[in-house]
């Protein structure tokens, strides 16, 4: 009898583990705000709470789910989500800047952007060179894009740029040099930050 209800016991863990793996194959996690988001907010993991949605249901495309959740770390939320609210993909776009920072662009010919040299993941320095001398306006800031330098060729104007990562004063610093037309952009990558710019 003791090896029959064994037996019994080992066939019916057998069905129930059968019947556990037939059920996670037949949904997936998707995201859904812990608490309400707002709008133009970074989304946290801590943010979300996982639950089982059928993996036939005709909306899922569009469902931020478990696999893909680890991918948009560090994105914004577009649009405000209720508590309970579905996180959909199309509510995540990619932040202007890393790190909370802005993103700003600045023209200038290529003669003075190091040749043209400069790429996203680059340092530069920019310096003004209004006035009877030439001060740094800002140093170390992160370039995040790159016009095409043959998109400035045969005289075009204002057709070069990198866009840098700034914080609000960096902005506004770059924003006057720029109104003076009188920028120099230094790539700066690997080089010691300059003491005292942006200050």
């Amino acid at each position: 009898v003791s090896h029959l209800l064994m037996g019994i016991v080992a066939v019916l863990a057998f069905v129930l583990n059968y019947l556990a793996l037939q059920d996670r194959e037949s949904t997936l996690q998707v995201a859904i705000a812990d608490r309400p988001l707002s709008a133009g907010a970074l989304l946290s993991i801590d943010d979300v709470r996982l639950v089982p949605v059928p993996s036939d249901y005709d909306g899922l495309g569009s469902m931020l789910t478990e696999e893909e959740l680890g991918s948009p770390d560090g994105w914004v939320l577009e649009r405000a989500v209720p508590a309970d609210g579905v996180i959909g993909q199309g509510a995540l776009v990619q932040p202007g800047a890393p790190s909370g920072l802005r993103a700003m662009s600045i023209p200038s010919e290529i003669e003075h952007a190091a040749g043209g040299g400069v790429v996203p993941g680059d340092r530069v320095d920019v310096i003004s060179t209004s006035g009877d001398e030439a001060v740094y306006v800002v140093s170390d800031i992160e370039v995040i894009a790159v016009a095409d330098p043959s998109s400035a060729a045969f005289g075009a104007i204002g057709a070069y740029h990198i866009v840098v990562a700034v914080d609000s004063e960096q902005a506004l610093l770059i924003a006057a040099a720029i109104e003076d037309g009188s920028v120099e952009i230094l790539r700066s990558t690997g080089a010691e930050p300059i003491d005292g710019a942006g200050d």
